[in-house]
């Protein structure tokens, strides 16, 4: 099941100050929680002005797979920062093919955020280690993969436990000498 938390912008000056939320929602196929490796799914990047004054400048979001040593294509969602408090802006991300399978994430990638008076003033607050901000992680797999190690798995265990239940009642009838 894909996971979510917003990215938080925070002043320099007064690190208790939040200034900007930055989240991702996907588009998962029907009845699934996993993304699979022939899609182009979409993602919507939303940056909203939690501050009490207006902010401007741009963030950068991309794909990254745990799988990959690079960052993943040329696919960037570039979100247009003008906004007075309170109000929001939405742009789409959407990678061209999902090019491995395993764990991945939408992540903030760079961000340059000004205030009111022009001041480069805010800085997004990383995680440790050298990863930038994960807002939306998931799983990719190859839809044969998938079917072959989850689903048919899934549906032998449902099998058994229905066979297990008519044993049980065969022997339960047996048992008893009831006849219909």
């Amino acid at each position: 099941m894909p996971a979510s938390r917003d990215a938080k912008f925070r002043k320099t000056s007064d690190s208790s100050v939040d200034m900007l939320s930055v989240s991702a929602e996907g588009d998962l196929e029907n009845c699934r929680t996993v993304y699979f490796t022939d899609q182009n799914p979409e993602f919507e990047i939303t940056a909203t002005n939690i501050s009490d004054s207006s902010i401007g400048g741009r963030i950068l979001a991309r794909v990254e797979f745990d799988e990959s040593e690079e960052d993943y294509g040329d696919e960037v969602a570039v979100v247009e920062l003008g906004l007075e408090p309170g109000q929001s802006t939405t742009e789409t991300l959407q990678p061209e093919i999902m090019s491995y399978q395993g764990h991945a994430a939408v992540r903030v990638d760079q961000a340059t955020i000004y205030g009111s008076d022009d001041d480069y003033d805010y800085e997004v607050r990383k995680r440790s280690g050298n990863r930038r901000w994960r807002i939306y992680t998931f799983m990719v797999y190859d839809r044969d993969y998938y079917r072959v190690n989850y689903l048919q798995p899934r549906y032998a265990q449902y099998a058994a436990a229905i066979l297990s239940v008519l044993i049980v009642l065969v022997g339960i009838i047996q048992i008893t000498g009831w006849t219909p």
